[in-house]
């Protein structure tokens, strides 16, 4: 019955938005939608205008809730049921999240945009048929640093266990992306399966954090830390470094020479939304092309959509770290869904990694962020 009447809402708000918005479209909408879109999201992820302009254009407010570790989506949506509408994350939770049903298959034709997404992104490996996700942003992990305290780091995942930096480093305290950084430190491909590989990656983060006091952090931390300069060094999101480099010009960012992670973020609707229309309503408009370039300049990460590219700004598409060229690109790598015998092997190391940074950890702080990170 709600899936039925979701698709008489969306007949019925494509019908109105063609009136005046000021009017009747606001009545109409009111009484088709919940007024309200609740969206599960990391931070500062979109433009604030244009969320007000889907706002203005259909009466709909956006609760905007935030997570700051990709761990904590499947244990929010699994345990507040219809809490929330939109689910912006990553490529790697979209095969888990729709194989524990907590996300719900699309209705392609609610996205009248969809055509915008360049096939790039689309019919990738953890989504093939895209049945549950529409590509958003897409960037790589990088290196970020302060120049004020660090003249000319070696350009080299390396750098991040150089104990000249002692207790002013910080890595991602996420399993995948700390043990993929690991192991692409090493000259090994961050898919691999190699046990001798990944236990490879597993000690050299437990080294830095023994001898070198590395430690572990969310995004959100690692801005906070570069940009106070508790952190001299850290692994970063491409868009996170571009962002506090604005704020701050003491902080530099560039990709390894031996390549970064790649990821892509995506737009889903959970299982139980209660407003699946608005949810819908939502993705489509950001789908615009005006839309997914404000977002894109707002956040400065890559676009997945290929008509937003002509209203990008000109230094978005100049930066090299943001886009990188094919000779850089070749050397970066999506991450794909680990199979089981690959994701045991991946929790032993990664315990060694907790076990490691609780030991070392005086205040209790560092084995907090590594409790996030574990589940």
């Amino acid at each position: 019955m709600r899936i039925l009447k979701s698709l008489i809402y969306i007949v019925v708000a494509t019908i109105l938005f063609g009136c005046d918005k000021n009017t009747e479209t606001s009545k109409k909408t009111e009484e088709s939608v919940s007024n309200v879109v609740k969206m599960l999201c990391w931070s500062e992820y979109f433009d604030p205008a244009a969320i007000e302009g889907f706002t203005n254009e259909t009466g709909i407010e956006v609760e905007y809730i935030t997570y700051d570790d990709p761990d904590e989506v499947e244990a929010r949506l699994a345990s507040e049921p219809g809490r929330f509408d939109v689910v912006v994350t990553d490529d790697l939770a979209i095969n888990i999240l729709s194989n524990l049903r907590l996300l719900q298959p699309l209705d392609k034709s609610a996205l009248t945009n969809l055509g915008n997404i360049s096939g790039e992104y689309l019919g990738r490996k953890f989504d093939f048929e895209n049945n549950y996700s529409v590509p958003y942003l897409w960037g790589t992990t990088l290196i970020a640093y302060r120049s004020d305290k660090i003249e000319s780091p070696e350009k080299s995942w390396k750098s991040l266990w150089d104990e000249k930096y002692k207790s002013k480093v910080m890595v991602l305290g996420d399993r995948t992306e700390g043990l993929g950084i690991g192991m692409i430190s090493q000259g090994h491909p961050i898919n691999s399966s190699d046990p001798s590989h990944i236990r490879s990656a597993s000690e050299i983060i437990v080294e830095g954090i023994k001898n070198s006091g590395v430690r572990l952090g969310s995004d959100k931390e690692i801005r906070e830390g570069l940009l106070s300069a508790d952190v001299w060094i850290a692994s970063c999101y491409s868009g996170d470094a571009a962002m506090i480099a604005e704020e701050n010009e003491n902080i530099s960012f560039f990709i390894p020479n031996e390549g970064a992670p790649l990821w892509m973020d995506n737009f889903s609707v959970a299982s139980d939304a209660t407003n699946v229309n608005g949810a819908y309503l939502f993705v489509n408009y950001m789908l615009r092309k005006e839309s997914a370039a404000m977002n894109a300049n707002f956040t400065w990460y890559g676009t997945t959509n290929r008509a937003a590219v002509t209203l990008l700004d000109e230094e978005l598409l100049a930066d090299e770290t943001i886009n990188p060229p094919e000779s850089i690109r070749s050397l970066c790598q999506f991450y794909y869904v680990p199979d089981a015998n690959r994701d045991l092997l991946l929790n032993e190391a990664w315990s060694k990694v907790v076990d490691a940074l609780r030991a070392n950890s005086k205040d209790g702080s560092g084995a907090e962020v590594a409790r996030s990170s574990e589940n």
